[in-house]
């Protein structure tokens, strides 16, 4: 659905309820939204004409399930995870997908090096950051990833699994911070472990908590100024987060 974000008016229907739309992202030409229909696969709406198709013409029989979308800055492309059930339990394998290219499904991980979920991309349109488990699917104990087309995936913090867990990551629009939920410190986080907004340097080599974990965030979004985050998740309110000066982009902060 659609709606003013100063919550006046009445909300449209973009898609029908049948649909099952879920996990939407804006396409890099800003008329289009991609998402997931149900579980399955991704989908595609334009919204001056409301043309609804999936996302990729045609798919190789036996791909996975695709899930999780979210669009690259500079062409029509999401990057997704793909699910399937193997000997050694489920896998979690990011692949980019590009309608018309030579290769529309480029595969970016591979299990059980690392078990992928949610991925988010960079501003540069090539770091990938995504939240997974080295060797194992355990969505509620993910840590935090990055990858790149050309490279192999690498954890972006450092130490003890727990210490760093997180998931939903988004990069900010300048590239220098990742937003995530985040269940640290608890020592054996699970679906169940309660989540607190958390902020992580693109280097990993800081972290700040934004949040205590009674809200229970699920999920996070920049604003395109960098000034705020809006978060939501299952059964709390959607809310919006002032942010400190010092999580602004870079041309906006004050000198020191």
């Amino acid at each position: 659905m659609m709606m003013s974000t100063d919550g006046s008016g009445e909300a449209t229907y973009i898609t029908a309820p049948d649909v099952n739309a879920k996990r939407p992202t804006w396409l890099h030409n800003g008329n289009e939204i991609a998402f997931n229909r149900g579980q399955t696969s991704i989908w595609a709406i334009a919204l001056d004409s409301g043309r609804l198709g999936p996302f990729l013409s045609e798919t190789p029989a036996g791909s996975p399930s695709f899930v999780h979308p979210c669009a690259y800055p500079n062409e029509r492309a999401v990057v997704v995870v793909g699910f399937s059930e193997t000997a050694n339990g489920r896998a979690g394998i990011l692949y980019k997908l590009t309608p018309g290219a030579g290769v529309p499904i480029l595969q970016l991980t591979t299990f059980p090096e690392v078990c992928a979920g949610r991925p988010g991309v960079g501003p540069d349109g090539e770091a990938i950051v995504f939240a997974g488990n080295a060797g194992r699917f355990a969505q509620g104990a993910n840590q935090l990833w990055t990858v790149k087309p050309d490279g192999r995936p690498a954890r972006l913090e450092q130490g003890e699994p727990a210490l760093v867990q997180g998931r939903a990551p988004r990069w900010s629009p300048d590239g220098s911070w990742i937003a995530c939920t985040s269940t640290r410190p608890a020592p054996q986080p699970d679906e169940t472990t309660r989540r607190a907004i958390w902020i992580v340097s693109a280097d990993g080599q800081e972290a700040h908590r934004l949040t205590d974990h009674s809200l229970n965030f699920l999920h996070v979004a920049w604003s395109p100024d960098q000034k705020r985050l809006a978060c939501g998740g299952v059964g709390c309110a959607l809310a919006l987060i002032d942010l400190p000066e010092y999580f602004h982009a870079r041309e906006e902060r004050k000198p020191q």
